[in-house]
């Protein structure tokens, strides 16, 4: 925990993200990014797997050892592409924080997706063999996914909050630099993820 921080970040973020996050920054701005990064990207990895059925070609260690062992390398791709976007855009509407203010911003707004990945652990317990098959019966990764959408919605609140924070931007320019920044990154993950599919195919 950074000094001068919040007592407890993993907790406070939750509810006073500006506050949070600004402690992070003033004292320790890398804090928890590596953690944050894995966890999120982790349980991406998850949820396109399901997407593709990929449980109908793999056994679920062999789906499962490799993502684990990716997801670090891909989260810190992640937190330093997506950061990129977010401080780059940010300049535009005439933000100032350095760029690893932002992507300790953007880190740490992913707090929530420790649910999704709590969630996804369970289903590999309680149905490991359908865990990576979309539209499964049994225990199904639906609800998982419904979770992951409110937990993503949460996390777009503490984005906003935070890069508002540390931008020093009203209301209208942090939901614009998140916006903006999100479109530019959901595009190249667009084309990135159906390249990845394509190869995976042929």
């Amino acid at each position: 925990m950074p000094q001068g921080a919040h007592p407890n970040p993993w907790l406070s973020m939750w509810t006073q993200p500006k506050a949070t996050i600004r402690g992070i920054v003033q004292t320790k701005p890398r804090y928890g990014v590596f953690w944050l990064s894995t966890i999120f990207v982790l349980q991406n990895i998850f949820y396109y797997l399901n997407f593709w059925s990929m449980g109908f070609d793999s056994r679920l260690y062999s789906i499962l050892l490799p993502s684990i062992a990716l997801s670090p390398l891909l989260g810190f791709v992640w937190v330093y592409f997506y950061g990129w976007i977010l401080s780059f855009t940010g300049r535009w509407l005439g933000g100032t924080a350095p760029a690893f203010y932002v992507r300790s911003a953007l880190a740490w707004s992913r707090l929530p997706m420790f649910i999704c990945l709590g969630m996804w652990f369970f289903l590999f317990v309680s149905n490991h063999d359908y865990a990576f098959i979309q539209y499964a019966g049994g225990p199904s990764a639906f609800f998982v996914n419904f979770i992951t959408l409110i937990v993503e919605i949460w996390s777009f609140v503490l984005l906003f909050q935070s890069i508002r924070e540390i931008q020093h931007f009203s209301v209208g320019r942090s939901i614009a630099n998140v916006f903006i920044a999100g479109l530019f990154y959901s595009v190249f993950t667009f084309l990135f993820i159906l390249t990845v599919r394509f190869a995976y195919l042929m």
